[in-house]
């Protein structure tokens, strides 16, 4: 079968049995959600990347227990969070603030607004806007945006229910249109 046509769990297990060109794949298909993701939880550049290269190495290093019990992303974005949560015991100063390069961000109807605030040149307030939001809103947010998960995927990486991610976001959003102006 054409390495091109495999799913993200079927590739998983091709680099579990040792294909390099199968781990290359998921990376160059999950690199950029996945560092977005890390730096708007994170808020700094440096311990962003840090967070980015270390998740990947969890990922090598257990690429031998694979089990696709769940979808690939699931797995790589439950890693993730357990990773930033460690980080966040570790060291709980916030960092300095980093530009971030405007990016389009896709969400059920949400989308063309916060496109619209990125080609204003507001995408500072915008990220500023969303660090006030609470942690378990601003994760399943961003889990939504930028891995582009579904509801029950978020509750699996979030160990919570269907309805409570459901509730998260939609305070999540209320909260950015009340402090964005009605989006």
């Amino acid at each position: 079968m054409d390495k091109a046509v495999l799913n993200d769990e079927q590739l998983m297990l091709e680099y579990a049995n040792g294909s390099a060109l199968a781990f290359e794949q998921l990376y160059q298909r999950h690199k950029g959600g996945l560092y977005r993701y890390c730096l708007r939880q994170l808020r700094h550049k440096s311990k962003a990347e840090e967070c980015f290269q270390e998740i990947w190495l969890k990922l090598i290093n257990s690429r031998v227990n694979y089990k696709p019990t769940a979808l690939f992303t699931t797995y790589l974005y439950r890693i993730a969070q357990n990773h930033i949560i460690d980080m966040a015991r570790k060291d709980n100063r916030s960092g300095a603030e980093v530009e971030m390069e405007p990016e389009t961000i896709e969400s059920q109807g949400f989308a063309e607004p916060l496109e619209a605030l990125t080609r204003e040149g507001q995408h500072t307030r915008l990220r500023t806007t969303m660090a006030k939001l609470p942690i378990e809103q601003k994760t399943v947010l961003l889990l939504k945006l930028d891995a582009g998960l579904s509801l029950e995927e978020i509750a699996t990486v979030v160990d919570c229910g269907k309805e409570t991610v459901k509730s998260r976001l939609r305070y999540a959003v209320s909260f950015l249109k009340q402090q964005l102006g009605e989006l």
